[in-house]
């Protein structure tokens, strides 16, 4: 029998009435979901995932679901936008089967509106909550849905939805099944092990990697070569693009740039986290009812929120891995197996060629299917806040160390010890007390504000306090408080796309006013770390740039020149077993290709005084013996304290944490991620050279302007 065949028949005809066969990723997951085991399925956006394993568990679950009138399938997304628009896409295949879609998440609530519905969408914390309040509905929960899981993998959100799923089952009569999906998984079993334990019976399914990649590398030098490109992608017939641009500060320039053409003006939006769900919804909808449309996005358009096909996807510079690279490109071209995309080294980069090397290593990676791999972290934040989130739900009486010890289950790095270190720092802070006699933890004088003011259910960075942003009565959306100190009343500024006046400003809200004449704006900043690139990706540059078969087909006539012959100058210079470098007055300086915190490693580990170092470049003060250097991320245990570097990233509660966790915490990164070995491995083998200076400004500080 066929997988289709092995289905409901009403189901089967409600998720996959209008198509003859079935996707492979689909076929694929029928029968291990039908048999009740729970699955991780890995493939390319636009590959049929959510269908690929609602079809099964809906078969499994209809028929108990309409008889009892029930809750039964639990499905968890990242964001309420991506919550949103799985609802609308859902609800037409549900509804012909008589059952009840809903969702809950800050803006709504389904669950508090008297029938409960077969079938809920939420977030993780929103879960929380719901665990928090003792939701009865939960009780009769068969089946949970974990979706864009790359998302969470590795991050406090990750273990907060890990410990919620373990006190979701602690409260079920019976156990659940569950599905894990993303289209970027390098290895699937380090999801099962990150939120479950190893010990977890999983199939896994992996499906085709992606489409075929249709990419072109061009450096634009001035804003007006990104207004002609534009005009020139969008003249001949109508035309959807979704730009990517790796700040909020960019997307409001790029849109700016766009908006000065009278022409375009109506069909150019932004998209980005700090504005409101509403403006972000309309957004969408504009976009996708249009026949010409652009969008200028951060990663909230990377998941697969629907907002119609797009004919060809924008990058305005490089993100900071495959994963993302992938997932930006996937949202194009869904109709067709082949994704067009337009990869922009940005006007203001002091490294155009090492940055069009950086798309083509990317480019090359997601045609090959590679990406980074890191092993499942050793996290503790959300520890701590999913104890207290126990606590308070019990309105802070004293509550078993060994409860919250089984919630950790399957993590054996979360031992007896590790926890009571973790509470005592609470305890310590004024979060938890300690019973007199008896191992139990009640709650302390400074838990409850965390409760009044919702601050208990999340784990996210303590750099997002924000100020909203108004017209009127209408919350247009947010900005980071630190803004109150750049504008005043009568400053324009530009915010979702356009131009406002500021009427006013204070801690109660900015208050803005639309305004058409052109004037000089004032942008909102967005403080932040800057983009990352993992070691993976610059270990790629070094290898593609030493590779016989080199893509400079995928470049720009003007910028191809440029890289080919800063790679030529570089294969003459030194070999792939070779690390170049130049003196400098007072030092010298290397082109490691190895990634900031190898690079910044190196540095500390070789005592360098006043070192600067980025992804592919370290200056110290001194020669480095390249073959003392360890190959081993372990063997640095001596300068571990001096590689940690705090940030507004931190949630709340890893800054509650004793600093030792978090400095641990910090680390992950550096001893989980499997590219580092291999490049140190190629550091400490590899001989240094002395390289012409041109060599070296090639990667280092070119402008082609």
């Amino acid at each position: 029998m066929t997988g289709l065949e092995l289905l409901e028949r009403p189901v089967a005809s409600a998720f996959y009435g209008r198509f003859p066969v079935l996707l492979p990723v689909q076929e694929a997951t029928i029968e291990p979901l039908l048999a009740g085991r729970n699955v991780v399925v890995s493939s390319g956006t636009g590959s049929g995932k959510t269908e690929a394993v609602l079809a099964p568990l809906v078969s499994r679950l209809w028929r108990e679901a309409v008889e009892s009138d029930a809750m039964l399938l639990l499905y968890l997304a990242p964001t309420r936008a991506l919550v949103n628009d799985l609802e609308k896409r859902l609800l037409p295949p549900l509804a012909t089967l008589g059952l009840r879609i809903g969702i809950r998440h800050g803006d709504r609530d389904d669950l508090s509106r008297g029938v409960t519905p077969h079938f809920l969408v939420t977030t993780p914390e929103s879960l929380d909550v719901l665990l928090f309040r003792k939701e009865r509905a939960l009780k009769s929960v068969r089946a949970v849905v974990i979706d864009e899981v790359h998302l969470l993998y590795n991050t406090q959100r990750g273990l907060q939805l890990s410990i919620l799923l373990q006190r979701l089952r602690r409260n079920l009569l019976h156990s659940f099944q569950w599905a894990a999906l993303s289209a970027t998984i390098a290895q699937p079993s380090d999801i099962r092990d990150f939120l479950f334990g190893p010990s977890e019976d999983v199939a896994f399914v992996q499906g085709s990697p992606g489409r075929m990649i249709d990419a072109q590398v061009r450096h634009i030098r001035a804003e007006s070569e990104f207004l002609e490109l534009i005009l020139k992608l969008t003249a001949s017939q109508p035309t959807k693009l979704l730009v990517f641009a790796n700040s909020r500060r960019e997307c409001e320039r790029l849109a700016g740039i766009l908006q000065a053409r009278e022409q375009l003006r109506p069909f150019v939006f932004t998209h980005y986290s700090s504005l409101s769900p509403q403006v972000r919804v309309d957004t969408e909808e504009k976009f996708s009812a249009l026949r010409t449309a652009i969008c200028i996005a951060t990663s909230t358009l990377e998941l697969g929120i629907d907002i119609g096909d797009i004919d060809a996807t924008v990058l305005w510079g490089a993100p900071g891995g495959v994963e993302s690279f992938l997932q930006r490109i996937g949202r194009g071209n869904r109709r067709s197996q082949k994704t067009n995309v337009v990869c922009l080294v940005p006007d203001d980069s002091r490294k155009a060629i090492s940055d069009a090397v950086r798309f083509l290593a990317l480019i090359d990676a997601a045609k090959k299917g590679e990406m980074s791999a890191c092993a499942p972290y050793q996290l503790y934040g959300a520890v701590g806040q999913q104890y207290l989130s126990i606590v308070a739900s019990e309105g802070g009486q004293f509550t078993r160390v060994t409860d919250l010890l089984d919630l950790v289950r399957g993590k054996d790095y979360l031992d007896r010890e590790s926890v009571e270190l973790v509470l005592s720092e609470l305890t310590e802070k004024g979060y938890l007390q300690r019973h007199g006699f008896k191992h139990r933890y009640g709650a302390g004088e400074e838990l409850y504000p965390l409760v009044d003011y919702r601050l208990i259910y999340g784990n996210f960075g303590v750099g997002s306090q924000a100020v909203e942003v108004r017209h009127k009565s209408k919350v247009l959306g947010e900005v980071p408080v630190i803004n109150l100190l750049r504008v005043r009343p009568g400053h324009v500024v530009r915010f979702a796309g356009r131009n406002w006046r500021v009427a006013q400003a204070s801690t109660d809200g900015i208050i803005l006013d639309p305004i058409h004449a052109k004037a000089r704006a004032v942008d909102f900043v967005y403080p932040g770390a800057r983009i990352q690139f993992d070691p993976y990706l610059t270990q790629s540059m070094w290898r593609l740039l030493h590779a016989e078969a080199f893509p400079s087909e995928l470049l720009a006539p003007r910028l191809r020149e440029l890289v080919t012959g800063a790679r030529d100058r570089l294969r003459k210079a030194c070999r792939a077993t070779q690390i170049p470098y130049i003196r400098l007055t007072g030092g010298i300086s290397y082109l490691t290709f190895a990634g900031y915190i190898v690079n910044k490693a190196v540095c500390i580990n070789t005592g360098q005084l006043d070192p600067k170092f980025d992804d592919v470049l370290l200056t110290g003060t001194a020669p480095i013996e390249w073959n003392a250097i360890s190959p081993s991320p372990r063997a640095y245990e001596n300068i571990f304290d001096q590689l940690f570097e705090s940030s507004s990233e931190q949630s709340l509660y890893q800054t509650l944490l004793p600093e030792r966790f978090q400095v641990q915490e910090f680390l992950e990164g550096w001893l989980r991620d499997r590219t580092i070995p291999e490049v140190l491995q190629r550091l400490s083998s590899s001989a240094p050279v002395q390289v012409p200076p041109n060599v070296f400004q090639d990667w280092a500080t070119v402008s082609t302007k």
